[in-house]
């Protein structure tokens, strides 16, 4: 072969390389990037009960029955497609919870807190709805016949498929992604007839953290010890190692279901300086008075010290807003990292041929 076609089939190779070399790093590439599934349209959705109560028409946001052991009653929500797209729901009853900072929350699907869930039927545990499309939904409650008398909080909650996943860090380095599950719920109070009771522990208070713009971050834990729901107010009072008040913080406690527990974070523009405290809280509830007293929090370095037997009760208790996941396929492989070590791999080979051709042609030029 003359030269100068030796030539021209060297340099066809070189561009055939790059070429191929290109499409496999494109390829590479969309496999590593960050799969960021985006919403199509507005989901919107949300449960009602179908009717108001004879007994409270002027508050149809939950549902509310005065029931006796072993009765029986049937009911019907009302479920509304609000956003522009079609959606496909499950639809499950689930046990009432206390929020953190009090309030009505459900647990997860499957998730037992205090069995109420069992006393609600559905026939149905999927539905899909166009937009603006509502459905009734009967449901049955059945009372144990050896149920307690109080309050007692089951929910019907809708759940949307996850939206999808979207980076953990906003920009184009996320290893890790953010999974959101939409939910609504619905509360389902069934007043059982006997003696109710009003009670109400502090089990714990704490000084979680101290930040220089908002302050100290207290952590009150309570407990529900009667059978019916409690709200309050109070106060949180700092005093010195010598009994000295410095300072005296309003608290004011939301729903508290019967039996519940959970805590509540109280922050205050206030700033302790290294030492020893004393904590007391107060709580007024139902013409009754709960009180914890004398509680000692250290101070060290700015911030609080873990005592040596563990933290109290009150602290640590708040759980992630989010989880975050392996942004990775089935089978825990991490496709990102491979498609990236891939990529520089073909990068070396590619160049690696490219410079053996290259000197080559220029050797066989310096012959002729």
């Amino acid at each position: 072969m003359r030269a100068w076609e030796e030539h021209v089939v060297i340099r066809n190779l070189l561009a055939a390389l790059a070429v191929l070399a290109a499409l496999v790093a494109l390829s590479l590439g969309l496999l590593a990037w960050p799969r960021i599934a985006q919403a199509e349209g507005n989901v919107s959705f949300g449960i009602k009960p179908a009717k108001a109560h004879e007994s409270n028409p002027k508050l149809p946001s939950y549902f509310s029955h005065t029931l006796a052991p072993g009765a029986l009653m049937a009911d019907e929500a009302l479920v509304m497609n609000s956003g522009d797209v079609p959606v496909t729901l499950r639809l499950y009853a689930a046990d009432a919870t206390t929020a953190i900072n009090g309030g009505t929350g459900f647990a997860n699907d499957g998730e037992e807190k205090n069995g109420v869930a069992r006393w609600l039927s559905l026939p149905m545990s999927e539905l899909s709805l166009q937009p603006g499309e509502t459905k009734v939904v009967p449901f049955l409650i059945t009372v144990p016949s050896d149920a307690l008398p109080g309050q007692h909080v089951a929910g019907l909650v809708l759940e949307a498929a996850p939206s999808g996943a979207e980076p953990s860090g906003g920009g184009g380095t996320a290893g890790f992604v953010v999974k959101v599950v939409r939910r609504a719920g619905l509360a389902v109070l069934i007043d059982v007839p006997g003696p109710h009771v009003a009670g109400l522990e502090i089990t714990g208070v704490s000084l979680k953290q101290q930040d220089e713009d908002q302050g100290a971050t207290f952590v009150v834990a309570v407990r529900n010890t009667g059978n019916v729901f409690v709200r309050g107010q109070g106060s949180l009072v700092i005093k010195d190692w010598q009994g000295t008040e410095l300072a005296s913080i309003p608290l004011k406690m939301d729903t508290v279901l019967a039996g519940d527990a959970t805590h509540f974070q109280v922050i205050h523009p206030v700033h302790l300086a290294d030492g020893n405290y004393l904590l007391t809280v107060v709580v007024e509830h139902d013409g009754k008075t709960a009180v914890l007293e004398g509680v000692e929090v250290k101070v060290k370095d700015g911030q609080p010290v873990i005592p040596e037997e563990g933290e109290p009760a009150a602290a640590g208790l708040a759980p992630p807003i989010t989880t975050l996941t392996p942004a990775e396929d089935e089978g825990d492989t991490p496709i990102g990292r491979y498609a990236a070590y891939g990529a520089a791999l073909l990068a070396l080979v590619v160049t690696g041929v490219a410079v053996i051709l290259w000197r080559r042609v220029r050797t066989r030029r310096s012959f002729h």
